[in-house]
């Protein structure tokens, strides 16, 4: 059994739907706005919403009560709400309040024959009392803010600290039902930031919002109910409109979203395997199929354009008409006396603000619903009972460490159905080691979790010491038991916090603990020592280190019992063998457990139990066992006739122990006197440092394996080496991905056109010849190769120039005309949306020029015929305005919309092409993982639309908007003019300010709980080890104590907002103020008379508030300068290995010699790290040559420099005797023929993956490929044959499966030179043997051959033998040659050429 494959201790819960949705809840759009910039924002609330519609037909989710959502609150959080209330509800209801004085301003038109004196005095008056409105907007902004932001900010921290203590409690079972990979961790965080959004930012929100509803409607009630009633008629059709446009919009975000989703698919998956895809020279294939995946994105996005423009023009313009409808009506009361101008005017825009209120105040229910949706699931889990921890129960005084079962059944509780003990016996006698062996499913795996008490037994009983270990004490317990598992845990934290882990231990204690277990030397060559922090899940660390840590974790912990789960499984012999020596030294005076999966590795323990479906068969020695000839030596027989790879050398307690020893000069003396009371106590130390100084003496250190940072595999080796793609195949796929796997429809794609040259496979090998004609090589037959794969120029292939110069230079925005430049193909698009945007522009100044002429001509009432006609005129001009704003609406977001959607598909086509000629090592950092590069391609194309065409259409908008009203107020009096028009910057700050508030400020906070709940998603995956070193209060305390930290930001970051938010509210109405100041001023010099000055006032005082609003876009604006010069980054970069150098060279014949002179390499990631260090080998053509060495040694960094991959840092890679960089880099790959440790299967069908390696083959072609490969049989035996979809990824496939097909595809490409990283070192044993007779067939074709070799039998086919140890070669011959020498090639092979291995030599 694979414990990689199954959990910690090799089962895997079953997969269950998670505790809460993954899905991350965005808020619905506001109330639709010309500015709003539908592709890229807009999306996601609205697909959201949609999913909420469809779901109303499913009963809806359990939701708390909304009262449930204060729970959490104590006295002082009633108090911030209650006064943050009552701060929201004034703030709402000031903007109406000033409509009120307004009302008052206006009135004055009816003293036009008073003093102007007088009238300025009354002027001041009204300025005056803005100000104090403007104040207490200030000090009401201020308070709502900071008690809102405070107020959730505690609440939430006490439901997450809650909802931790309860989590890291739960049995095991819970975790078992729910899987424990981390997600519940952050599922649950994402659900307490939408509690916290709904119960602090929108509650104030809401409460503003309602307060300007309901003050907005007294107000025009109070200052003339007929007109607020005709306006409260019109209004659910102007809402009609825009409920319409928005509903066809949800539907078209969703078709969107899945489009790209297709296209994301393409991207990724060609990035992710990356060097797959180059390696075949698939890169136009990649490029088309994005380019044809996009096309559908594009007719969408042209679609949303058509609907968001004939929405925005029906709204827009049924408002303009209701307004001409009031104001023709308001004339009739004005001439019956019923109501003057100022009334009217009031009326109107107070019951406009009051609907716009409603409006936004309903935009927060949908939060609302899903914090009581998140609620619930946070409050059901809060309430479940803990686990079964006992706090109390009895402590043994000593303990000797007898362990027995006695007739234990068992199952697991998330799958009663299945038994996985049945009356199952075993004592283990006291400081006596037993390994637990047998089949996949036997057992064995369930006994360290019985031991530990994560589960009880269903029947019979554990005992230690002869007493059940249910009556013990359970933390006491755990503390008596040491856990090394094969996949460590580490924690988010430093090298000392996760040795000491839990335990209070000093720094002494823990540089004992560590050099125990053979870490020190290694934490010492760190730059920070033990205070280095290891990332996320430990990351940054090598298998080998991470198990050393987890051994001094356990050397720590001092334990009478040791629980081993196959530690050394998943590491190569050199690292097996120093870190068996550390364990060997903990194990010592200890009853001991070992998990055995592989049997060379446990000889030597005293005993050996035999399981078999969950009972013991047969217990003894290893002589013992082999004598009885029982299941034992079957399992063994098994094993070694699968020679699997990597095997332990017997160990022989009796030999001179090569304890490798740490090169400190206080080694020897700490080992001497015990430097901790903690270590005097253990009889096994003492034991211990006489063997070190036996070990001393050892005459055999020439291959110790030393801690030189070489062995340290780099990225990319330790990538190729482990079988995992460098790109972290195990990483999660990007958020833009629909439920469901899309696959790569290359089929439905028309095929490339590849030059049909009649190919030449029979001719030049022999008809007879067992060996098929795919598999000979013939060097005058070689033409073939570089004609087949020469690939037409294509479409895409045309990138633009590219700009020198240094890379790593701070780049700057990309200048204007790189964007003019992109979007110029649609120049008549940009034409006929800027005019549509001028002439709504210029409307908005217009409008409130001439609702100004017509509340003058309310007050000329002594003429009522004059008045009635000038009225009539002016309403009428009004409602045609209303008509020309639909069309004008129609050509500004249509035309753009399609302009901007042109612009993404154009730049994200660039952008993937780009991307597909950089060299591999680009791909190597972290910021260009195949997930960020996905994303990038999904969001920053976006930004470039929205920085350019959404940019210019809002640019042309607003200046048309303030040249308009500027122009109408030099015309009316060019002194007021001037001083509106100095108030304008200060406005745009103030609305800029309340952009960002109403885009949610708990924004920088939120970040700071994600890094915070890293602690605990490391603790909950690995929640086993937290469990067992009862470290559950530490992480508990780390993460109070982070919270802790949050706070006080939080309370800052609230003040500072709050005063900001408040501060710009004041600019507003101060402002105003002013301008109203500056009116009186101007009268009462007799620069302007009164009606014009009253004119010119309401003018600006409309426009501002109008022309402020797009302004507030600035934020996002400034936001997307960062995308914008990641994009042209990308694709302006210059790669360090051209790929399409056409003077290179491409000769006709390839005769296979392949030479490295005095190489020395380093990846780009660590170039500190020297692989390979002049190193050179010569392989002639037609020759095959294994290599082979200590993991790390650089044995696939070789792959990679032919490949041309990488280039060397210095010395040279020849093929034919020339340098490889003077090939043309695709025919080189066109020559080469690459299976990797990890084969690369693509979703989609078996026959697509096969001919990935060359698209004109024919079907017999596919079925004789995979014939050699000896894929064929199982590939027919499929219910589709050969056109079986493999899922997402190929998961549907065994990896034996997966490598012959991959075996198949380098079969079909028939390259001239072969370059196999031995794979069956990761593929169970039956497969491993057909595998292996696979690449026997494939080897024996006359092509140079280049194999990493880890298993013997291999070695029967190769002509020559290098042994890599450390960057250089070490050794070289034959294999007997090499046997006889004795030296690290039989030490590596020495497994596998055991007694009992002789004689089972591959038949």
């Amino acid at each position: 059994m694979m414990a990689s494959r199954g959990g910690l201790f090799g089962w895997s819960p079953p997969r269950q739907q998670p505790l809460t949705p993954v899905s991350e809840v965005s808020e619905p759009p506001e109330s639709p706005s010309p500015y709003m910039d539908t592709s890229t924002d807009a999306v996601a609330p609205e697909v959201d919403d949609l999913e909420e519609e469809m779901e109303e037909i499913e009963p809806p989710p359990e939701a708390v009560p909304f009262s449930r959502l204060f729970a959490c609150a104590d006295r002082l959080d009633w108090v911030l709400m209650v006064v943050g209330s009552v701060a929201a509800a004034a703030h709402g209801t000031a903007l109406v309040i000033y409509l009120h004085y307004f009302a008052k301003i206006v009135q004055l038109l009816s003293r036009g024959n008073e003093d102007a004196e007088m009238l300025f005095h009354r002027f001041k008056e009204l300025a005056l009392i803005l100000i104090y409105i403007a104040g207490g907007v200030f000090a009401a902004g201020w308070i709502e803010v900071s008690c809102w932001i405070l107020t959730g900010e505690r609440q939430t921290a006490v439901i997450r600290s809650r909802y931790v203590q309860v989590l890291l409690n739960q049995d095991m079972s819970f975790f078992d039902t729910y899987g424990n990979n981390g997600d519940i961790v952050s599922q649950v965080l994402s659900d307490v930031l939408l509690i916290q959004s709904a119960l602090s930012e929108k509650v104030g929100n809401y409460i503003h919002n309602m307060a300007t509803f309901f003050s907005g409607l007294a107000i025009g009630f109070i200052n003339c109910w007929q007109i607020a009633l005709i306006t409260l008629a019109t209004g659910p059709f102007i809402v009609a409109a825009g409920g319409v446009s928005n509903i066809f919009l949800h539907r078209l975000a969703e078709n969107i979203q899945d489009a790209y989703a297709e296209a994301a698919s393409v991207a990724e998956q060609a990035i992710s395997y990356i060097r797959t895809l180059y390696a075949f020279t698939n890169e136009t294939l990649a490029k088309y199929s994005y380019a044809a995946s996009l096309q559908a994105t594009l007719r969408y996005g042209i679609l949303i354009s058509l609907v968001q423009g004939l929405g925005l023009g029906f709204t827009y313009g049924l408002a303009i008409c209701s307004c001409a409808l009031q104001l023709y009506v308001g004339r009739y009361l004005v001439t019956n006396g019923k109501a003057h101008g100022g009334e009217i005017v009031t009326a109107l825009f107070a019951v406009i603000l009051s609907g716009l209120g409603l409006n936004q105040a309903a935009t927060n229910f949908y939060s609302f619903e899903q914090g009581r949706i998140a609620a619930y699931r946070l409050f059901e889990m809060i309430s479940r009972s803990s686990s079964t921890v006992d706090h109390d129960g009895n402590v043994l005084g000593s303990v000797q460490g007898t362990i027995e079962f006695r007739n234990v059944y068992f199952s697991y509780l998330s799958r009663p159905e299945i038994p996985i003990l049945s009356g199952f016996y075993l004592t283990v006698p006291a400081k006596k080691t037993v390994a637990l062996v047998g089949r996949n499913g036997s057992g064995k795996s369930s006994i360290i979790p019985l031991m530990e008490r994560f589960y009880d037994p269903t029947l019979g009983e554990v005992l230690l010491d002869g007493e059940n270990i249910k009556s013990l004490k359970l933390e006491w317990l755990r503390s008596q038991i040491g856990l090394v598992t094969q996949e460590p845990a580490l924690l988010s934290l430093s090298i000392r916090d996760n040795i000491a882990y839990g335990r209070d231990a000093t720094p002494l204690q823990i540089e004992d603990a560590a050099k125990i277990a053979h870490a020190h030397t290694f934490i010492s060559s760190l730059e920070k020592g033990y205070d280095t922090q290891v990332g996320r899940a430990g990351l940054s660390l090598s298998e080998e280190q991470k198990i050393r840590l987890s051994v001094a974790r356990a050397v720590l912990s001092n334990p009478s019992i040791l629980l081993l789960d196959e530690v050394t499984g998943g590491l190569d012999f050199e690292a097996e063998k120093s870190v068996q020596e550390a364990l060997d030294l903990l194990m010592l005076g200890r009853s001991t457990i070992i998990i055995a999966r592989r049997l060379s590795l446990i000889r030597n323990a005293d005993f050996i139990a035999v399981m078999e479906e969950g009972q013991l068969m047969e217990i003894g020695t290893h002589d013992e066992l082999i004598a009885s000839d029982g299941l034992y030596a079957e399992l063994l027989r098994c094993e070694e006739a699968a020679k699997l790879p990597r095997r332990m050398p017997v160990r022989n307690y009796n030999e001179t122990a090569t304890f490798q020893i740490e090169k400190d000069s206080s080694a020897s003396h700490s080992y001497q006197e015990p430097s901790s009371p903690k270590f005097a106590k253990s009889p096994s130390l003492q034991r211990a440092s006489n063997l070190l100084h036996a070990s001393a003496r050892s005459p055999d250190s020439a291959y110790n394996s030393h801690e030189s940072p070489r062995n340290i595999p780099s990225p990319g080796e330790k990538a190729t080496e482990n079988g995992s793609h460098m790109d972290g195949t195990d990483k999660q796929p990007p958020s833009i991905k629909r439920q469901d796997s899309f696959e790569m429809k290359l089929p439905e794609l028309p095929k490339i056109d590849v030059h049909s040259i009649q190919r030449q496979t029979s001719h030049g090998s022999d008809p007879e010849s067992p060996i098929s004609p795919l598999l000979t090589s013939d060097p005058n037959n070689e033409r073939s190769h570089s004609q087949t794969f020469s690939r037409p120029n294509s479409q895409f292939g045309d990138d633009p120039p590219a700009k020198a110069g240094n890379e790593k230079q701070k780049r700057k925005e990309p200048p204007m005309w790189r964007l003019i430049e992109l979007s110029f193909a649609e120049w008549l698009y940009a034409v006929l949306g800027s005019t549509g945007a001028a002439i709504f522009g210029s409307f908005n100044p217009l409008l409130a020029y001439v609702i100004a002429l017509i509340v003058t001509e309310y007050y000329r009432i002594e003429n009522k015929k004059h008045m009635r006609h000038e009225v009539d005129k002016w309403c009428l001009i009004i409602a045609c305005m209303g008509f020309v704003t639909v069309i004008a609406n129609f050509l500004q977001h249509f035309y753009f919309g399609i302009m901007g959607e042109k612009m993404t598909e154009r730049v994200r086509r660039m952008m993937f092409s780009a991307m597909l000629r950089n060299e591999v090592g680009w791909f190597d950092e972290e910021e260009n993982s195949a997930d960020t590069l996905s994303m990038r391609l999904a969001n920053d194309a976006t930004f470039v639309r929205a920085a350019f065409s959404n940019r210019l259409s809002i640019f042309i908008q607003d200046f048309t908007a303030v040249i308009v009203a500027f122009l109408i107020g030099m015309l009316l009096q060019w002194r007021l003019a001037l001083v509106a028009l100095a108030t304008l910057p200060v406005l745009t700050v103030s609305a800029i300010a309340q952009k960002l508030w109403l885009a949610g400020f708990s924004k920088g906070i939120q970040e700071m709980h994600r890094k915070a709940s890293l602690v605990l998603e490391d603790a909950v995956r690995n929640i086993y080890t937290v469990v067992s070193f009862c470290a559950g209060n530490k992480v508990m305390e780390l993460y109070r104590y982070q919270l802790r930290k949050i706070f006080t930001k939080s309370f800052l970051h609230g003040m500072a907002i709050g005063f900001t938010f408040g501060f710009s509210q004041f600019l507003l109405f101060g402002c105003n103020a002013v301008l109203l100041w500056y009116t009186g001023l101007s009268i009462k010099n007799g620069h302007v008379d009164l009606s014009t000055a009253i004119k010119e006032y309401m003018v600006f005082s409309f426009a501002t508030f109008a022309l402020v609003e797009p302004f507030g876009l600035a934020p996002y604006i400034l936001k997307r300068r960062k995308s914008l010069i990641s994009v042209f980054e990308i694709i302006d970069r210059v790669p360090k290995i051209e790929p399409d150098d056409t003077a290179a060279l491409k000769p006709p014949n390839v005769y296979g010699s392949i030479e490295l002179k005095h190489v020395d390499f380093s990846y780009p990631t660590r170039p500190e790290i020297l692989v390979l260090s002049n190193f050179s080998l010569k392989v002639t053509g037609g020759q095959t040559v294994a290599v082979v060495g200590v993991s790390g040694s650089g044995k696939s960094t070789i792959i990679s420099l032919i490949e041309r991959f990488y280039d060397p840092v210095a010395g040279q890679v020849m093929l034919d005797g020339r340098d490889l960089k003077q090939f043309n880099l695709r025919w080189l790959r066109n020559h080469l023929g690459v299976v990797q440790q990890e084969p690369i299967i693509f979703s989609t069908t078996i026959r697509e993956n096969i001919i990935y390696a060359r698209h004109n083959a024919s079907e017999a072609e596919v079925k004789e490929a995979a014939r050699i490969a000896n894929a064929h049989h199982f590939i027919s035996n499929l219910p589709h044959g050969y056109d079986t979809h493999v899922g997402m990824r190929g998961v549907d496939l065994t990896p034996g499966q997966k490598q012959r097909i991959a075996i198949a595809r380098v079969v079909l490409k028939n390259a001239p030179i072969l370059l196999l990283d031995e794979a069956s070192s990761s593929i169970e044993s039956e497969s491993s043997r057909v595998v292996q007779e696979a690449l026997d067939t494939l080897i024996m074709g006359n092509k140079t051959t280049i194999l990493i070799a880890h298993r013997a039998a291999m070695m029967k086919h190769v002509d020559n033998i290098v042994v890599l140890n450390g960057g250089r070669i070490v050794e070289e011959g034959s294999h007997d040659s090499l046997m006889s020498k004795n030296g690290l090639y039989v030490r590596l092979m020495q497994p596998h050429f055991g007694k009992g291995i002789r004689q089972h030599r591959l038949l």
